[in-house]
């Protein structure tokens, strides 16, 4: 057991502590305020705290920290509560930990998981169980909509946020960019249905050949062959589709060989390790995002300044996600005064909260609505790698 803060009360965790790697080994994190019991309003979280793409759970993790020091106090509501697990972002793992919470902890509702492909397995849970679920971050167009009434998501889909993306990214370039190949990772679910549906769709739209589209997967190492074939058809620009870790390997083959072509990423590159990994390959590189740390509101501003202070490391769209996720899961069990004391009708209630959202404001990304799909509704930010961040496009 650790004592991170004075009056928190952290149970069932193995952590490290070195720099911001505060991860949940094994296990549950439950987190509350100690001191006398009221009513408690009790949220299930899931996160990749280890395994694949941890660095989205680790960011994570610490925006929790920050958000129950601030938040974990109801009123007259009691004390939230957050049962946090570890799906290592795997299938399984999402499968038999929504189970827990929803048949075995008896949360109110789940905040996660995190990637499209758990969240495609896991959401189904939500509807059996009847218990809202939100994803903070999966972006795959379609998979709250396929779980209605029960399952919801914070993050922008895909393609409301590459549209004006790749207005952004075409706008007065020189030369114009006309024929471009697209690499993808053919294993991750939303990097795949990007590559092969969204990015094609909306690059038709502007009248932008594709000259082919090469593949890889989770976990490559080698990515040589493909940038080879990539470089073979000779386009004006490159749209690449992937987690960080395989967009930056990828990023850095294609400046090897001599690509210096203009990139666009899909969403899976918003996290700072993607330009640590990529170094000097990822400038340039263009992304379209919901939260930019470098926003010069001053909520923003200080919340960015206090994250990096504290864990060495600017914060993520994933931390920035999970923060707000939670604050408007806090404010439906404030405004509703939910306590946990008839679990059935109060999942309802979080439903109905939820479903009826309409420019609720959350500290950093700011006026929230849910759509008849479940998706949450709000304008990106388009942003170009520069040096060691990423910084708004001009």
């Amino acid at each position: 057991m650790s004592m991170p803060s004075p009056g928190w009360l952290i149970a069932g965790s193995l952590r490290s502590h070195g720099n911001a790697h505060r991860l949940i080994a094994a296990g549950a994190t439950v987190l509350g305020l100690a001191g006398p019991a009221l009513a408690d309003a009790t949220l299930g979280v899931l996160v990749p705290a280890s395994g694949r793409a941890s660095s989205y759970g680790i960011q994570q993790q610490s925006a929790i920290e920050m958000f129950m020091e601030r938040y974990a106090d109801l009123g007259s509501a009691g004390k939230l509560k957050l049962i946090v697990y570890d799906t290592r972002g795997e299938n399984t793992e999402a499968i038999n930990l929504t189970r827990k919470l929803i048949g075995t902890d008896d949360v109110l509702a789940v905040v996660g998981p995190q990637f499209s492909a758990e969240a495609e397995v896991a959401f189904p849970l939500g509807v059996r169980g009847e218990t809202v679920m939100l994803t903070p971050m999966a972006a795959k167009p379609g998979i709250a909509g396929a779980n209605r009434p029960w399952a919801f998501r914070f993050a922008l889909t895909s393609e409301n946020d590459y549209r004006p993306l790749l207005d952004a990214w075409l706008k007065n370039r020189t030369p114009p960019i006309r024929k471009v190949v697209i690499l993808h990772d053919a294993k991750d679910a939303v990097s795949t249905f990007d590559g092969k549906t969204v990015f094609p769709s909306l690059l038709k739209e502007h009248g932008i050949e594709i000259a082919d589209t090469v593949t890889f997967q989770t976990g490559d190492i080698d990515y040589s062959a493909q940038v080879t074939k990539a470089k073979a058809a000779a386009p004006d620009g490159i749209v690449l589709s992937a987690l960080y870790n395989e967009a930056a390997h990828t990023t850095r083959e294609l400046r090897k060989q001599g690509m210096n072509q203009p990139i666009v990423a899909g969403v899976g590159v918003n996290d700072p390790r993607f330009i640590q990994l990529a170094g000097g390959a990822a400038e340039g590189v263009m992304v379209g995002i919901d939260f930019f740390a470098q926003n010069p509101d001053p909520t923003v501003a200080a919340w960015s300044s206090e994250f990096e202070r504290r864990f060495k490391v600017q914060p993520s769209n994933a931390a920035a996600q999970m923060y707000d996720s939670l604050y408007l899961m806090r404010d439906c069990i404030m405004r509703l005064n939910l306590n946990g004391s008839d679990l059935k009708a109060e999942r309802v209630k979080m439903r109905d909260c939820w479903a009826g959202m309409k420019d609720r404001v959350a500290p950093l990304m700011g006026a929230t609505s849910i759509d008849k799909n479940g998706d949450a509704v709000r304008k990106p930010v388009i942003l170009v790698a520069k040096g060691d961040r990423f910084v708004a496009a001009p």
